[in-house]
């Protein structure tokens, strides 16, 4: 079925139920920033390819709401649908409720999939709403229309080593108990996919890009309960589960356990990250503590071994995408034919060379020309944009290694350039260096540094609708909380304005700029917070930079830099020339001298 048999299909059967409003969520049961094509139901019924985005279908109208990063891109693949397009953190957008309110009658019900939508999120829905609309729990509308929908894959989990993960199940299972006690809790009820995964050190292959499994976690002071598909564990993996003290049911024994197992007991949970199906499985007597989901917050302090391996992470795939500049920029100027498509299967040729190297950690963002403006555009086979000598190649690539999990992006010169691009890159690289030589109190968050590092673009009138910086999980979500360096609310982090940054805790350094029609700038190095010092105005802290990869040089207006600027950015290329240059071969060390020469 087309956008319009399908809608069609929905609209009937809301009419039969007396439904005005369905809505429509990209997330999964476990609230996750990306999911298999299981889940993407947005993306199913309105062609729309972002990650993060709500739908509601009315008897008359259809709006979506996603964010800043996806706006261009919204407009692009849903222009021919008659879709309205908001981004929620547009003051002047409607919000849910409102939209609501304009379209339906007070009789008429609002329908969604409880297994879907967090508490916090419904609760929302419910008070924006007001008296008079009743919200009720309907998961077959888009069950019984999608068909055949794709199914979740079946392939077993696998253990990453305690010489990657730099603690063991028992040591953490221990490190979250501590954790619980202070929060005055009994039990503590874990759904984030890259939260379960964190403590059990176990992996899986149920989303393409993030090595994850559908799972639940139930911890008290005795006992651990893994919720999956049992299948997918082997003897040998379950028996140590068992000597680590995990019991092992299937995913949905969960909603048959809790009732019970919580009734006149204390449970901590998060409920941005439990769905309302879940919450609802409690127990009545149960007696709730909420906040910041415990594995969250600790998973994403990195721990020495870890923080060791991440840096290694960082060269083997700074290796990789040195090869592939080089590559790229001898084939252009050779006249051979490249697309966007081939830069983003290339890479992994080099990559595959690390014996290390699990899996590409996105699909790869490659774009030329107005492309780039879309700051997650993704070429596809059949529809890509041919490399010519011209202007700029930007690439966002994300990848998983044993060591860790790395984002990086670089914007390289494949032609002539003009001056205002020369200058948009160099305002790019000024704010990125901004965040790389910060230092602040503790305490800080990443809505006051957002602000700092966008600042050098605001005094030119310039801006860019994303954040500047997100939380890198290990092996686990690319895009990871509780902290991100933004400064509007996104969904999938909520406790971002209010979570202070802290030691170990590992970030992208993102700034960008994007012009409509024409051309984008973004680049992008993983940096680490670290202590920096203490004196008589508190504790400060700074930011590791573990990404060395060659910046444009010929895109740079020198006389745009501040002495400390560029003196920062010589070292910094100094820096790159002494790491890379032990992998690479020699006439790979000639080009990367070049690339790294002093400014």
């Amino acid at each position: 079925m087309d956008f319009r048999e399908k809608l069609s299909a929905l609209r009937k059967k809301m009419a039969n139920d007396n439904v005005g409003a369905l809505i429509i969520s990209s997330a999964d049961p476990h609230q996750s920033p990306s999911v298999c094509a299981h889940w993407k139901a947005v993306q199913w019924l309105t062609g729309f390819t972002g990650s993060l985005s709500t739908c509601i279908v009315s008897r008359q109208s259809v709006a979506m709401w996603t964010d800043g990063r996806y706006l261009l891109q919204a407009q692009r693949e849903l222009n021919d649908k008659d879709i309205e397009i908001y981004i929620s953190s547009d003051a002047e957008a409607p919000s849910h409720a409102e939209w609501i309110r304009e379209h339906i009658g007070r009789e008429e019900k609002i329908a969604i999939d409880k297994k879907l939508f967090s508490v916090e999120e419904y609760r929302s829905i419910k008070r924006n709403l007001g008296p008079g609309f009743i919200v009720e729990d309907r998961s077959g509308y888009v069950d019984e229309t999608w068909q055949p929908r794709p199914l979740i894959s079946s392939e077993r989990l696998f253990e990453l080593d305690v010489s990657f993960a730099g603690a063991s199940r028992v040591e953490k299972i221990n490190i979250i108990r501590g954790r619980m006690k202070k929060k005055g809790a009994e039990q503590y009820l874990a759904a984030s996919l890259d939260a379960v995964a964190w403590l059990t050190n176990l992996r899986g292959h149920d989303n393409p890009i993030y090595p994850l499994f559908h799972s639940y976690l139930f911890i008290t002071g005795k006992i651990a309960v893994l919720y999956t598909n049992l299948s997918k564990i082997d003897d040998i993996t379950a028996e140590g589960l068992r000597k680590d003290n995990i019991l092992l049911r299937e995913t949905s024994d969960i909603f048959n356990f809790l009732p019970n197992e919580t009734a006149g007991k204390s449970i901590y949970l998060d409920p941005y990250k439990i769905s309302v199906s879940l919450f609802e499985s409690l127990s009545p007597s149960a007696s709730v503590i909420e906040g910041i989901d415990l594995i969250t917050h600790v998973k994403s302090m990195k721990n020495e071994i870890e923080q060791k391996n991440i840096r290694m992470s960082n060269i083997k795939e700074c290796v990789a995408l040195c090869r592939l500049i080089k590559s790229v920029k001898e084939n252009v100027k050779k006249e051979i034919f490249l697309d966007e498509y081939m830069i983003g299967q290339k890479v992994n040729e080099f990559r595959k060379i690390e014996p290390t190297f699990l899996q590409p950690a996105n699909i790869p963002i490659v774009a030329v020309g107005e492309n780039a403006a879309l700051p997650h555009y993704k070429p596809k086979k059949e529809k890509s944009s041919r490399l010519e000598a011209k202007g700029f190649l930007l690439f966002d690539l994300c990848a998983h290694y044993l060591t860790g999990s790395t984002d990086i992006t670089r914007t390289i010169q494949i032609g002539c350039l003009s001056d205002e691009m020369q200058r948009d890159y160099t305002l790019v690289l000024k704010a990125h260096i901004a965040l790389a030589m910060l230092t602040f109190p503790y305490g800080t968050t990443g809505f006051v540094i957002d602000g700092i590092v966008k600042s050098s673009q605001w005094r030119n009138h310039m801006n860019y609708d994303t954040g500047t910086g997100h939380g890198i999980g290990f092996c686990l979500d690319i895009h990871e909380g509780p902290c991100k360096i933004v400064n509007e609310f996104t969904p999938f982090f909520p406790y971002a304005m209010t979570t202070p940054l802290d030691v170990g805790m590992l970030f992208s350094n993102e700034p960008g700029v994007y012009k409509k029609g024409r051309f984008g700038v973004r680049l992008e190095n993983d940096i680490l917070v670290q202590e920096d010092c203490i004196n008589e105005f508190g504790r400060f802290l700074k930011f590791e930079t573990l990404t060395y990869c060659p910046f444009e040089l010929g895109a740079i207006k020198k006389e745009l830099l501040s002495v400390e600027e560029l003196e920062w950015l010589n070292k910094y290329h100094e820096k790159t020339y002494e790491a890379l240059s032990p992998y690479l071969n020699e006439k790979e060390k000639t080009w990367l001298w070049y690339e790294t020469r002093k400014l």
